[in-house]
Formats: structure tokens, sequence, C-alpha cells
């Protein structure tokens, strides 16, 4: 059964690959090569709100985890942070454009999108 799995390291817990996406999604923790990381003090919050959606977890070397069976909602929460991720991932592409946009162009986008959002 799939569930997160959380490491120690140093000061830090750390998060790797697709669990990375359930901590983005629920907490906002930033990811940066293919890891989210948070302080030690964070880890009975980051336990709270994985308890609290009924996601599978485990803390590596320290005999905490929770195994929520059947209605573990792993899957679920990480297909939602993925998207989430690859959504703001495409929207600062977008603004990085933009940003490099001539000052005509900029004006141009932003009544195209006044337009959009007054429909």
């Amino acid at each position: 059964m799939k569930s997160i799995k959380i490491r120690k390291s140093g000061t830090f817990y750390v998060v790797f690959d697709n669990d990375c996406y359930i901590l983005y999604l629920l907490l906002d923790y930033k990811i940066i090569n293919n890891k989210v990381g948070f302080p030690t003090s964070a880890l009975t919050k980051v336990i709270n709100v994985l308890e609290e959606k009924k996601i599978n977890y485990e803390v590596i070397g320290e005999d905490k985890y929770m195994n929520f069976k059947t209605a573990n909602r792993y899957d679920k929460f990480m297909k939602l942070g993925k998207e989430k991720y690859e959504k703001n991932i495409h929207f600062q592409d977008i603004m990085d454009k933009i940003k490099k946009a001539s000052p005509t162009k900029i004006e141009k986008i932003l009544l195209t999108i006044e337009d959009i959002l007054d429909e």
C-alpha cells in the first residue's frame, strides 16, 4: 500500500518523488529537485495533516507510521498535488514570457485577460 516516506536529514525531514506533490498541495511546501524538506519542528503538523486527510505515512527510523488500509487516500492527493504543481509551472512559464514582452504586447495581454475575466 502506498505511503509517504518521511526521512530525517540533519535538522530537516525530507520526502521525495510523488510524495512531494502531496505536501506541496496540503502544506504549500516548495518542491526543489524532486524533494520537499521541512524542519523537524514541523513533523507533528505534517503528521496531523496526513492523518486528517487519511494518507498513509511512515517516518523512517522512528517507528511512526499510519496505515489507513483501504481508506488510504494517497493516490487521490498525489494526483491533485501533481495537477496543482503542473498548473503552477505553466503559470510561471507564462509569467516569464510576459515579463520579457514589449509594453505593447503586455497591454494587449492584459486587455485580453480582462475581457475573459469579465465574461
